[in-house]
């Protein structure tokens, strides 16, 4: 016992003791100890017990937050990218239309998206026309010529190129040469904050950028789509005339009394419809794409597909709209 201190026998024997007492313990020097200001509940205590230890640590009082007796819905949810991409073409669209209506156009954009849509899609188109013509003739030519309905095979082959083949394989083209080509520039612009800078600038982004793309794929594809059509019976023609010896009068000939105006026009309304789909499809992936460049590439594959989905859908629509009285053309054709 000799050997222990005082201090240590007093914090062995007494726990409010302490070897380290705390700042404001009166066993500190008085110019050590901390002046630490009471609150009001550590006053009343000390008031009420003055034997009782008390930490003057500072308290922390939270406040409740308001509850709601009512849930709000909705709060953390947020729509399917597909969802709200869909809701922004059908605005795009709207504002499109709106555009044009008031004669807000950017003329010289609209000129340059026309020749990039028109002169630079021709030369594919023709070509996937040709092929497509010589080989839907390959398909049914032995078999007319067998059954001795030669003479019918002009009317169908110009009626298949009109009403569905022409407008079809030429949006299919457009949709994707040009549909990409607008869902990648507009996608990389989105990323780099371009559109931004327009608006900065005074520009909206749907006046100058949208717009001039929408109405060159309207106006262009109308005139390829007859042009697909014209190329793609006359290589049939010359394919039913030198393999399977039909002769290229007795198919235009049938051509002609097969066809009726309303089969031409309905193949423009046709390529109109399928030009503003591709247009607004791809305009509308590519301003709302975000990711950087994966999320480019994301966004022109995602446009390619859905405007071809689209493009099949309005065409049996625009079909079924046209062709329900159809029927008495090979009747024509084969007198």
């Amino acid at each position: 016992m000799g050997s222990t201190s005082l201090p240590r026998l007093l914090s062995l024997s007494n726990p409010a003791f302490s070897l380290h007492p705390k700042p404001n313990s009166p066993l500190l020097p008085a110019r050590t100890r901390i002046a630490i200001k009471p609150n009001r509940h550590q006053l009343i205590t000390r008031l009420c017990h003055p034997n009782s230890i008390i930490n003057n640590s500072p308290t922390i009082t939270s406040s409740p937050l308001p509850s709601s007796s009512h849930p709000v819905l909705f709060t953390n949810w947020t729509p399917p990218r597909p969802l709200w991409r869909g809701l922004s073409a059908l605005v795009l669209a709207g504002q499109v239309a709106h555009r044009v209506l008031t004669g807000r156009v950017h003329r010289r954009n609209t000129l340059q998206q026309l020749e990039r849509v028109g002169p630079g899609s021709t030369g594919v188109s023709l070509l996937t026309a040709t092929f497509v013509g010589m080989a839907f003739t390959i398909q049914f030519v032995r078999e007319f010529t067998r059954l001795g309905l030669h003479r019918s095979v002009g009317g169908v082959l110009a009626l298949a190129l009109s009403r569905e083949l022409s407008p079809v394989v030429t949006a299919v083209v457009a949709a994707g040469r040009v549909g990409s080509a607008f869902a990648a520039e507009l996608g990389t612009m989105q990323v780099s904050e371009q559109t931004d800078t327009l608006r900065v600038l005074g520009t909206q982004p749907v006046d100058y950028l949208v717009t001039p793309r929408v109405l060159a794929c309207i106006v262009a594809l109308p005139i390829l789509t007859l042009l697909c059509f014209a190329v793609g019976l006359a290589s049939s023609a010359f394919l039913a005339d030198t393999i399977f010896g039909v002769s290229i009068n007795i198919i235009l000939d049938s051509a002609r009394r097969a066809l009726r105006p309303w089969d031409v026009i309905s193949a423009m309304i046709k390529s109109q419809v399928f030009g503003a789909v591709i247009s607004v499809v791809s305009c509308a992936w590519g301003v709302t794409t975000h990711g950087g460049a994966k999320g480019v590439g994301e966004s022109t594959t995602s446009a390619v597909v859905i405007s071809l989905v689209g493009i099949f859908i309005a065409d049996f629509a625009l079909s079924y709209m046209f062709f329900q009285g159809a029927g008495d053309s090979l009747k024509s054709a084969m007198g």
